[in-house]
């Protein structure tokens, strides 16, 4: 039997979502924003891959020499959801209230929108699989 800590990370952003911890394709453990649980593994070596809605980190393995796992997400993910409000209103709203529906407006409008398409295509559906993070603390 081996005992290892499964730790995330407190975050801002998903804070309401729990990670799910899939070890060997089977057993499930759900980790809430700032949790941390103690699991015991009756056979080592196993693989461990994380799930957050539909992205998943790589997989680790875990041995004996391992102490705990660290749940986390990839900076841009962890900047970018919080600040989709503040995006979309300079983007949509100001334009429209500076230049009243002009051909300007609509540039602009056209150009933030595709940043902002561009930016949450990066984040969620290019980046999907290294935007949840496992680090591992082993024994020296």
């Amino acid at each position: 039997m081996k005992e290892i800590l499964i730790r995330r990370d407190k975050e801002n952003a998903n804070e309401l979502v729990n990670y799910k911890v899939i070890i060997d394709n089977r057993e499930t453990i759900l980790i809430g924003n700032g949790e941390t649980k103690k699991v015991l593994l009756d056979i080592v070596p196993v693989n461990v891959y994380a799930k957050l809605n539909w992205l998943k980190s790589k997989e680790v393995t875990v041995d004996s020499n391992t102490l705990e796992l660290i749940l986390k997400r990839e900076k841009m993910k962890n900047w970018f959801p919080p600040r989709l409000r503040g995006l979309f209103i300079l983007v949509i709203l100001i334009p429209r209230m500076i230049w009243h529906n002009s051909q300007l407006a609509t540039t602009f409008i056209v150009i933030g929108l595709s940043i902002f398409f561009f930016l949450t295509s990066y984040a969620f559906i290019i980046k999907r699989t290294v935007l949840v993070i496992i680090d591992k603390k082993t024994v020296e």
